[in-house]
């Protein structure tokens, strides 16, 4: 690799091809700066005008609907984005399939969804806010033409929407909080969101693509393809969508929604700044696929460097949040989430077993063993799922921050039980 100097730069800033794949990692990166800064702001303001009940209701609520979610969108995204790059040609019967799929399965997630709250006998105000999140089940299919956008290297256009969703979404949460309206209005906003970006979308690609959506088409081949190759990513995201709420709904389950809004608060302050490895390590990625190509020892250094960068970064910011937590918490969102510090202290630890998870799940898809991850994934969700269930009756929310952590390290642990990732690893890290 030679030197990074100003005249490689400007030599290779004056490469078309360069220039549309740094703008458009560009706007990707302006987005989502620009929603961490709006929801920490927000975030503290929602929290505090809620109170730990109302919060943990309307958390509840959108982790119930976010593990169903994964039914409705059917895992196709990523497929769909290859095979549109590959076939630009069958742009029409790939997003029409894709569309009217996400829109019968996002109806029966709907339904599904109140069904299944009124068998859990969930009182009314929670059943109303679970139908009004999975709304989104019904309008967010037509989401999916910003995969085309993607697959066009016109970032540009999500990121916009993205960007002036960050500033009307929050200014919206505090018109409610100004208007002193209820939590069934906080949930409205999650479909507002939805119905937004699905408008915006629409009509970036009528007018900006010239295209027509009445030229969508459903085929059942298509279907049954897309279906094909993408059931190992659905069945992989439904297990990251049990990692991520099915702590919260167990919690509501086991304890009340108080404890649920107080184990948000910290999950929140997490979440907030946790985008940010993954973003390095998406960024960082093709330089070490690259290499993989050319000298396997370069290969290797590249993946420890970028290893060693993350863990790093996440443990920097980690750290200290750590030390403050009580004082941060006091800070953010007042004393009525006070319990939220000893739950804060060990979800931080979350953030680097989720980075090395992210890692795991690109180092697998480089050596073409994303099968693996599946299977990994798995065994971290019934890991998950069964720490929970041990650890919330002995340990309040705090034995779910533990079981949380404890399964995304059982997930890393877990690839050395694989001998080809075994080998890959020891390879590669030693």
């Amino acid at each position: 690799m030679p030197p990074i100097t100003i005249s490689y730069i400007k030599e290779k800033w004056a490469h078309a091809g360069f220039q549309k794949y740094f703008r458009n990692i560009g706007w990707l990166l302006v987005a989502r700066v620009t929603t961490f800064i709006t929801s920490f702001l927000t975030v503290a303001i929602v929290a505090r005008y809620l109170g730990p009940e109302n919060l943990g209701k309307l958390d509840y609520a959108q982790s119930f609907v976010a593990i169903l979610s994964v039914l409705a969108s059917l895992g196709i995204d990523q497929i769909l984005y290859r095979d549109l790059i590959t076939h630009p040609e069958k742009e029409n019967e790939l997003l029409g399939t894709a569309i009217f799929s996400k829109l019968i399965f996002g109806i029966f997630a709907f339904m599904l969804s109140i069904t299944i709250s009124f068998l859990l006998g969930n009182d009314a105000i929670l059943t109303i806010l679970i139908g009004i999140c999975a709304l989104t089940f019904i309008i967010s299919p037509i989401g999916t033409v910003g995969v085309l956008f993607n697959a066009q290297v016109k970032a540009k256009y999500s990121s916009q929407i993205s960007i002036f969703l960050a500033f009307f979404i929050p200014a919206l949460k505090i018109l409610i909080v100004f208007l002193n309206k209820g939590i069934i209005f906080f949930a409205l906003v999650i479909s507002v969101e939805t119905v937004i970006s699905a408008i915006w979308y629409i009509y970036i690609y009528i007018v900006r693509f010239g295209s027509n959506p009445f030229l969508w088409n459903f085929r059942l081949d298509v279907f049954k393809q897309l279906m094909r190759d993408s059931w190992p990513l659905l069945l992989a995201g439904f297990s990251g969508y049990i990692y991520a709420k099915m702590d919260q709904v167990l919690i509501m389950h086991y304890i009340d929604s108080a404890t649920v809004g107080i184990y948000g608060a910290a999950v929140k302050l997490t979440q907030i700044w946790a985008f940010l490895p993954g973003l390095i390590i998406t960024s960082m990625f093709p330089a070490i696929m690259n290499a993989k190509k050319t000298h396997f020892s370069l290969y290797a250094k590249r993946l420890r460097t970028l290893t060693g960068i993350t863990v790093g970064i996440t443990f920097a910011i980690a750290f200290p949040l750590y030390i403050f937590a009580p004082f941060i918490i006091n800070i953010v969102f007042g004393d009525a989430f006070s319990g939220a510090a000893p739950i804060l202290r060990i979800y931080l630890w979350t953030s680097i077993a989720i980075t090395l998870v992210v890692l795991a799940q690109h180092y697998l898809i480089a050596e073409n063993l994303s099968r693996i991850f599946l299977y990994t994934s798995i065994i971290g969700a019934v890991a998950n799922i069964v720490l929970n269930i041990l650890l919330i009756p002995q340990f309040g929310p705090q034995g779910s921050a533990w079981g949380t952590m404890l399964s995304y390290l059982i997930v890393v642990v877990s690839l050395l039980i694989f001998k080809k990732s075994r080998e890959g690893l020891i390879n590669v890290f030693t």
